[in-house]
């Protein structure tokens, strides 16, 4: 009997062991599970958030990339000499069209612009324009067409006027769709809202105007997880949240524009999960689903980017059949032409590499001119977005004969802020430079100073018909007339004739230097209106003629400079010198022996 009872006893031991045990086990994959969930959980929330900082990312660079396009565009118009008509203008702009089918571009004239549909719908939109502001607008609808679109403006201007503007509409739909999905959910719901909430909009009917707490009601948002909602979207520019539905739950990300203080809203319901919640090698697989999708969608937007500038390039490029264009790409050190350059320079490959550290054949440049050439290339780096060159340069033909080409050209700056290219014009001028030399032979040198004489005057108008840009200095010496009294006029005509061979140093031999009057001179620094350039050269005539020592003169020489810079104070010899005069006057009228440029 006591034995019977000893065994009731360790049986009842080992049933409640294996009871203790069993429900130990259950506790475990009742943790395990939920720890699998929450893991899960947090894996599909960062998967979504980051899908979504994506497409507001995407939708912020379509609308930048837009406006870059516009900026470039417009570079090119008022680069040119000539007023923007829409004869020209809009042939080049159908160019820049081709660059991204994500958007249209077009050339409105004030006409176009009083007639445009964004301006009826947005008349203060329309005023900005007309005031000189480039503007980006909200979400606009198009009653023709039955769609929405955002457009972004940039006005032409000439001579301070707004004569017409560069427009690029883009699809609302199109700002939607910029980036990928999450590939852990079948769908994905996307709206434009503003940072208070509302929908501004939706690919669906009925959505523009409604908060996302009410959207989010229809699907079983509480009042408490509303203002939960609210509180966490008002308070964060990016980030994400998620509540039960039914024996679901909705999943939400949200990441700004950059542009109206936007922001792309993303949601999807759990049943549209692509994987099994209880499984372990799933979450692992979801993971590393996750990693590659990333990887793979940072590579194709790359490619993209990369492509649309190729094809934005050689849109461009390919337009202009009268004027050869080259671009010099920094990354990889190559020189490349149109392929109209194989008609009419002495090149058998329209590209060169190893420009400026390899051993690139630069042939076709005249050898005189290749140093100056590969300088220009290497300074590029420190230009400004905006900073427009000139430079005069000889390039040879088929023939076998240089031919002088003026160069203008720019820089093309990365996602970086870094300049990636270099992209120009080069026009034959060679009728013009014929032209200047017969200028030459006809202004005889001053007998003195071996410089140009007035005839000079006329070189300068002739070059500024060539490149426009350029500075004007006009020099005077200090109290020249007491050095004649005082010390005989042989003294004076030494320092004439050293004043005429430090302006001939300083200045580069194809710039243009005269004495135009007694103890009066003048130079013209052609291609470039650095006013960084314009000061140096300035300073260092003040200081060379300051220790400038002649026989026969105690006293020490100065000088007064003004000086005028083209195309800003004006596009001729006549008013650069007005400037330029006034200036020298102002220095003479505060103690001489200065330097001031307008």
């Amino acid at each position: 009997m006591r034995k019977h009872q000893s065994s009731n006893r360790m049986a009842v031991i080992l049933t409640a062991c294996g009871g203790v045990l069993l429900l130990i086990l259950l506790v475990m994959l009742i943790v395990r599970y939920r720890a699998v969930e929450t893991e899960l959980d947090r894996m599909l929330v960062e998967s979504l958030t980051a899908h979504t900082e994506e497409a507001g990312e995407g939708a912020g660079y379509l609308l930048h990339y837009a406006e870059t396009v516009l900026k470039n565009t417009n570079l090119f118009i008022t680069g040119e000499a000539k007023a923007p008509e829409k004869s020209w203008v809009e042939p080049m702009v159908h160019t820049f069209n081709l660059v991204d089918d994500r958007m249209d571009l077009r050339y409105l004239d004030k006409t176009d612009l009083a007639a445009a549909s964004w301006g009826r719908e947005d008349p203060e939109l329309l005023g900005q324009v007309l005031r000189g502001e480039a503007v980006v607008s909200g979400i606009l609808n198009d009653t023709d067409q039955g769609d929405c679109y955002v457009v972004a403006v940039r006005p032409v201007r000439w001579n301070e006027q707004t004569v017409g503007a560069l427009v690029a509409r883009v699809n609302a739909d199109t700002l939607l769709r910029q980036g990928k999905h999450s590939t852990f959910f079948h769908n994905v719901h996307s709206v434009i809202a503003g940072e208070d909430g509302r929908i501004v909009y939706g690919s669906s009917l009925g959505l523009q105007g409604l908060s996302l707490t009410d959207l989010g009601a229809e699907d079983g948002l509480t009042q408490q997880e509303s203002e939960a909602f609210s509180a966490a979207y008002q308070e964060q520019t990016s980030g994400s949240f998620s509540y039960a539905v039914g024996k679901g739950r909705n999943y939400t990300a949200w990441a700004p524009v950059s542009y109206n203080n936007w922001r792309i809203v993303q949601f999807s319901l759990s049943p549209n999960v692509n994987i099994e919640r209880t499984s372990m090698m799933q979450t692992v697989v979801m993971l590393v689903s996750l990693v590659i999708c990333a990887v793979l969608a940072a590579l194709m937007w790359r490619q993209r980017a990369r492509m649309a500038k190729e094809r934005m390039r050689y849109a461009v490029l390919a337009e202009f059949k009268d004027t050869l264009l080259f671009e010099y790409n920094c990354e990889d050190d190559s020189l490349e032409f149109t392929s109209n350059a194989l008609d009419t320079l002495e090149i058998e490959n329209s590209r060169i590499s190893g420009v400026l550290m390899g051993d690139g054949s630069l042939s076709v440049f005249h050898p005189e001119d290749v140093v100056n050439v590969r300088n220009a290339l290497k300074n590029a780096v420190n230009m400004l977005p905006d900073q427009v060159e000139h430079d005069r340069i000889r390039l040879k033909g088929r023939d076998g004969n240089y031919r002088w080409y003026r160069s203008q050209y720019k820089a093309v700056f990365g996602s970086e802020d870094r300049v990636v290219q270099v992209i120009g014009t080069l026009t034959d001028i060679s009728v013009q430079i014929d032209r200047e030399k017969e200028l030459r032979e006809q202004a005889r040198q001053d007998p003195l100073t071996g410089l140009y004489n007035r005839a000079g005057v006329k070189m300068i108008n002739a070059r500024l018909e060539q490149i426009s840009r350029g500075v004007l200095f006009m020099m005077d010496l200090d109290d020249f007339k007491s050095i004649n009294d005082n010390y005989g006029h042989a003294a004076g005509d030494k320092l004439l004739t050293a004043i005429g061979r430090i302006l001939t140093e300083t200045f580069r031999t194809d710039d243009i230097v005269a004495r135009v009057g007694g103890d009066e001179f003048v130079a013209f620094l052609s291609g470039s209106d650095s006013k960084i350039t314009a000061e140096q050269k300035g300073q260092e005539l003040l200081e060379r003629v300051r220790t400038l020592r002649i026989e026969g003169i105690d006293t020490v020489a100065s000088v007064s400079i003004g000086a005028a810079s083209a195309p800003g104070c004006g596009r001729t010899y006549e008013a650069l010198s007005a400037v330029a005069d006034e200036a020298l006057y102002q220095v003479k009228n505060h103690g001489k022996g200065g330097f001031l440029l307008k």
